[in-house]
């Protein structure tokens, strides 16, 4: 009778965890991870480098730059070289800007204490028209050669609204 009891109670588990299991998996991501930077550093040198494929042409895609920064952080925004590269001998290279602190120091990312998570626009609906390989380079851009207080850093892809 309880082997019975405890059968049942674990069918209801599964049953109930499945729709969990299902909406925590987001369909529309083609690429996420993200990598730890040893003693918080990010050196000019160190290239963030990511190759994804490409297979729908139908819909935009987003490109994400994520990071963590630390108390140590020491400036309000933060610079990027950004290179995409792909198919047909597609080239994008470009500098951008992101503010991390507004002007009275307070951190614009998420969290509170130690970290503070920043999701960077990238590529806002990116049309990339070719399937194949695409390869994305980030390099922090700060002039400085290693720059303190940045955890980690990764990429998102994700697909967008559907191209019409």
């Amino acid at each position: 009778m309880i082997s019975n009891l405890i059968k049942k109670y674990k069918n209801i588990s599964v049953l109930m965890l499945l729709p969990v299991v299902l909406f925590a998996c987001d369909s529309q991501t083609i690429y996420n991870e993200s990598f730890d930077l040893p003693n918080e550093t990010w050196a000019e040198d160190d290239t963030l480098e990511t190759t994804f494929e490409v297979t729908d042409t139908l819909h935009y895609h987003n490109l994400w730059l994520n990071t963590r920064l630390t108390e140590t952080y020491p400036f309000a925004n933060i610079y990027f070289k950004v290179i995409l590269k792909g198919p047909n001998n597609l080239s994008k290279n470009e500098i951008m800007n992101f503010d991390v602190a507004d002007k009275a120091g307070k951190w614009l990312g998420k969290g509170t204490g130690d970290f503070h998570s920043y999701n960077f626009p990238i590529y806002n609906e990116l049309s990339l028209k070719k399937r194949g390989k695409y390869t994305l380079k980030i390099v922090q851009y700060m002039r400085t050669e290693s720059l303190q207080g940045i955890h980690d850093r990764g990429v998102k892809i994700n697909l967008g609204r559907e191209i019409f």
